[in-house]
């Protein structure tokens, strides 16, 4: 039975490649569908946050002949969306609708003492329209939904409101969106994109479908949430009502928008309530109020890169009013936001606008990816099993007598978890993947390069480079296997991501080292015990632990740089800016600069030295960083092959300093050390 086992093990580690070339083979649609997905739109929609503008109008001497002034800039600057908020008092007396007292105002204006027991709010309309167009809206918020009395006065003949609340709790209940701000908006031709919040409450069903009708019989289109969380989220499952409001937007045609950079996704964003609307969902890119004092061209590239490099289809603009005490009046930094939006002559800059449609891209109104390859969910089972021969394979390089059995276990297993929940089962496989091919790929160029150098082949760059280059490719393979079994609108909408990056981070380095240092010049289990125990206790001396201590701050900085969390020098902010402008797409530094490099270097070196094989562990995180560039899904697939290529080609011709760079010093320690 043994000897049996044996024998179609040998036999396995030979068909297993095969596999793998077929999973290559059906990953190939799977890609294809993925770019077309991405390529069904190309719309950029350009909002503006109207809130931001009405509260900087207070700050000038003719609020309104602002507004209209400003509105007309941002329409002419390419700007055809505004975002109208649901109402509030403290909004309404912004755009002067009403004028709001309290007790104390309202005694002064009237000439009526103060009655004891009465903390209200009190407020008068500026107008008809005003009057005729929002108090059947305030009396529906605080009357009918709130059940607070609501009682009617007048001064000077003008109409008011008196609610029984103290102002600063009525100014915390929303209502609906302001229709006059609506209409005004719509009159100036721009597109409305409201934003709901979950601040409503208590949550009224019957209510939100009469507003979802007033929204979409102006033509609205998209809501953006406001807050935390999706109207009607609840953390109480009885009273979650996120399911309602997605039927409601369904039904009326809404769309929604994942809004990008956020600290946590809003809660009730789920996978189920994208599913609810026919995942009709864009993600939007904010500009958030702290970043419009930036220069002019930084804005431009943080538009630009979000459109180019994360797929994000709307722009959202902010602004703020502040002080400005060098110059001496209010700034709304307007005038530094247009100006990354159409650029300046005089700073040779063309403005983001022409930089997205340089792309290919067009301005007008977002619209959701129009989803391809669904039918094409069955080829994922073959990834499925070719990918755990990729593993299996993996740990043939270590413990060749476990290939079959690995195989057979990790296939079961796989497929198994597939039916318990195929999304745990494919991110798993995808991981497992991801790790894999980097590290069989650097342990097959060992494998080879050891060879040439036990049969005294020879040294040389060239050939060092053709072994990198072949590294690349079946690391490359490695990302066709990610990204295949991870297609689907979830992830390109980051509802779903893909997991364990710090680990793939670090996975590969560990199981190079590993190998590098009990595998690679051990071939029998009695050789490896040996090698093992030797290591286990060998004197340490103090150069050792200088190295481990160099080795450890270098790691530590290593995943320091690593995620979206990761640090970066002004100094590399500014070489990122050049070489994104000059190239159009930037090459990742760990690559070019160091790791594919020092694979090149330690492939030159290795035929010649055996202790050499070491520097493949820090050359590793090159083709890891292969892998991580397409582990970030909602990057468009062309942009990341792009940066692979510019990679491994810089990193190529980097190489040849590295060559040099070691030749003059092996030569000057022979000439210069002591013997």
């Amino acid at each position: 039975m043994l000897q049996r086992y044996v024998t179609l093990n040998k036999l396995a580690s030979k068909w297993l490649w095969w596999l793998v070339v077929i999973g290559l083979i059906a990953s190939v649609p799977l890609v294809s569908e993925r770019i077309q997905t991405e390529r069904s739109t190309k719309n950029v929609e350009m909002v503006f946050d109207y809130r931001d503008l009405l509260d900087v109008s207070i700050y000038r001497p003719n609020p309104d002949a602002y507004i209209i002034e400003k509105l007309k800039l941002m329409k002419e600057a390419g700007i055809g969306t505004m975002s109208v908020y649901e109402s509030s008092l403290e909004e309404l007396k912004n755009s002067r609708r009403i004028q709001v007292y309290t007790p104390q105002e309202y005694s002064l204006l009237t000439g009526k003492p103060l009655t004891p027991g009465e903390n209200y709010t009190y407020l008068l309309f500026t107008s008809t329209e005003a009057r005729d167009k929002l108090q059947p809206i305030i009396e529906k918020t605080y009357r009918d939904r709130l059940d607070i009395n609501v009682s009617s006065w007048s001064y000077n003949n003008r109409p008011g409101l008196i609610i029984s609340l103290p102002y600063e709790e009525a100014n915390t209940k929303p209502m609906e969106p302001d229709p006059i701000t609506m209409d005004m908006l719509q009159n100036q031709g721009f597109r409305l994109i409201v934003r709901l919040s979950n601040r409503m409450q208590p949550y009224s069903e019957e209510e939100l479908e009469g507003l979802l009708h007033k929204l979409s019989s102006r033509g609205v289109k998209r809501i953006v949430f406001d807050g935390s969380a999706v109207t009607g989220y609840d953390e109480n499952p009885d009273n979650n009502h996120v399911k309602e409001t997605a039927e409601l937007l369904k039904k009326y045609g809404f769309g929604a928008a994942i809004i990008d950079r956020l600290k946590a996704p809003q809660k009730g964003f789920t996978i189920s309530f994208a599913d609810q609307l026919d995942y009709n969902i864009v993600r939007l890119f904010p500009l958030y109020d702290t970043e419009v004092n930036l220069k002019p061209e930084l804005i431009e590239d943080k538009l630009v890169l979000a459109v180019k490099d994360r797929n994000l289809r709307i722009l959202f603009l902010n602004t703020k009013a502040a002080k400005d005490l060098d110059k001496g009046y209010i700034n709304d930094y307007l005038d530094n936001l247009l100006k990354s939006l159409t650029g300046s002559e005089e700073d040779q800059t063309e403005g983001a606008i022409a930089r997205i449609e340089s792309l290919g891209y067009n301005m007008g109104e977002a619209h959701a990816f129009v989803v391809h390859g669904e039918s094409l969910k069955p080829l994922k089972l073959v990834l499925l099993v070719a990918g755990t021969a990729v593993i299996a394979l993996t740990i043939a390089m270590f413990f060749p007598i476990l290939t079959l059995l690995a195989f057979v276990l990790g296939a079961l297993g796989s497929l198994a978890l597939y039916v318990l929940s195929n999304s745990i089962a494919l991110q798993a496989m995808a991981f497992g993947v991801g790790v894999c091919a980097p590290t069989l790929a650097t342990i097959m160029a060992i494998r080879y390069l050891r060879r040439l150098r036990e049969g005294k082949s020879g040294s040389g760059w060239v050939r060092a480079t053709l072994v990198f280059v072949a590294a690349s490719l079946m690391s490359v393979g490695g990302v066709f296997y990610v990204v295949a079994l991870l297609s689907g609108i979830t992830y390109y909408l980051v509802l779903e991501q893909f997991r364990g990056v710090a680990l793939l981070h670090l996975l590969p380095i560990a199981l190079v080292g590993v190998y590098a240092l009990f595998f690679a010049e051990s071939k029998k289990p009695g050789e490896i015990i040996a090698r093992i125990r030797a290591i286990l206790f060998a004197k340490i001396t103090v150069i050792w632990v200088v190295l481990a201590v160099v080795f450890g701050g270098a790691l530590y900085y290593y995943l320091t740089r690593t995620g979206n969390a990761g640090q970066a020098s002004q100094m590399e902010k500014l070489i990122r800016t050049y070489l994104e402008n000059g190239l159009g797409v930037r090459p990742r530094f760990k690559e070019f600069l160091f790791a594919h490099p020092l694979f090149i270097l330690a492939a030159y070196l290795y035929m010649k030295y055996r202790n050499a094989i070491f520097l493949f562990v820090g050359a590793v995180m090159g083709q890891l960083s292969i892998i991580d560039t397409f582990a970030h899904l909602h990057t468009p697939l062309y942009i990341s092959f792009i940066r692979v290529g510019l990679g491994i080609g810089f990193g190529i011709l980097f190489s040849i300093v590295f060559v040099l760079v070691w030749e003059l010093l092996e030569k000057g320690w022979r000439k210069w050390a002591p013997r």
